[in-house]
């Protein structure tokens, strides 16, 4: 069985049913190994990073999907996603997208994300995984090995604009929350999208000697403003604390405005993200 990590509840939520332990961090660094561990003790066999993230690429737009061929780190170290799983997912996700697929038995799942406001936006089957496969932890220069990444946007895009890239994505354990952060992070790193899973994801698969992979969906484009106190407003199980959310409110630490934006763009992150269901179900 495949473990599944996110940082949201949201985004858990819409792989339900699928045969997949999934588990949800907040975006919370200090207890998303711990976490990562369990999940790792109840003897799944390859691991995935779900969810919603941040674009560094300014062509990337709200709900676009990233298939990571590879995670980095702050610190350059850098890890290579199981090449099997990445064109077995852009291949059925382009499909899906061809055939006009809305996974449509599960769009009661869709519904329930759309709950979902606001939250940290940087912020059943049992496919047999290959053992056989050890996700290669390298250093060096991580500009220069995602220069060489690829990043192949979908032949035709649907009537949302939305395309699927694969490429590099940066796991940090903070929140990027201007765009000047954003293009500082793409200078030196390079990577098409941020979030704050995928590195702990891809330690751990590979101390463990498991395949992994990461899909994200653009929530926060690159030119977007993110009030740094939305990162605050989820809890360590991934769910939305509206007495955060209110208490900001109030106080002025954000606006009306800014929430209402967020969560339309976490909205259709979501959607994007349901439409891999099929596609995780399938990795084997």
């Amino acid at each position: 069985m495949l473990g599944v990590v996110t940082g949201l509840k949201s985004e858990a939520k819409l792989l339900h049913g699928i045969g997949v332990m999934c588990i949800s961090t907040g975006g919370r660094a200090h207890i998303a190994r711990a976490k990562i561990e369990r999940l790792l003790d109840r003897g799944v066999r390859g691991l995935v990073s779900f969810g919603i993230a941040g674009a560094l690429a300014p062509e990337l737009k709200s709900g676009d999907l990233i298939i990571a061929d590879t995670v980095m780190n702050e610190i350059g170290e850098i890890w290579r996603t199981h090449e099997p799983w990445v064109e077995a997912l852009a291949s059925a996700v382009e499909a899906a997208r061809r055939d006009h697929g809305d996974d449509a038995p599960h769009h009661a799942a869709a519904r329930r994300s759309e709950g979902h406001a606001v939250g940290a936006p940087l912020w059943s089957s049992e496919p047999d995984v290959p053992m056989d496969v050890t996700p290669a932890l390298s250093r060096g220069s991580s500009e220069r090995r995602t220069r060489a990444a690829r990043g192949i946007p979908a032949q035709g895009r649907d009537d949302g604009g939305r395309g699927v890239t694969v490429g590099a994505i940066l796991g940090l354990d903070r929140m990027l929350s201007s765009p000047a952060e954003k293009a500082q992070a793409l200078g030196q790193r390079g990577a098409l999208g941020v979030d704050m899973e995928s590195h702990h994801v891809a330690r751990a698969a590979a101390e463990r000697g498991l395949p992994f992979i990461a899909v994200r969906a653009i929530s926060d484009t690159a030119g977007e403003v993110l009030p740094a106190v939305m990162a605050s407003f989820v809890d360590q199980e991934g769910r939305t604390k509206m007495s955060a959310v209110l208490a900001a409110l109030i106080l002025g630490r954000v606006r009306l405005g800014a929430l209402l934006q967020t969560g339309r763009a976490s909205r259709r992150a979501h959607h994007a993200l349901l439409r891999c269901r099929g596609a995780v179900a399938g990795l084997g």
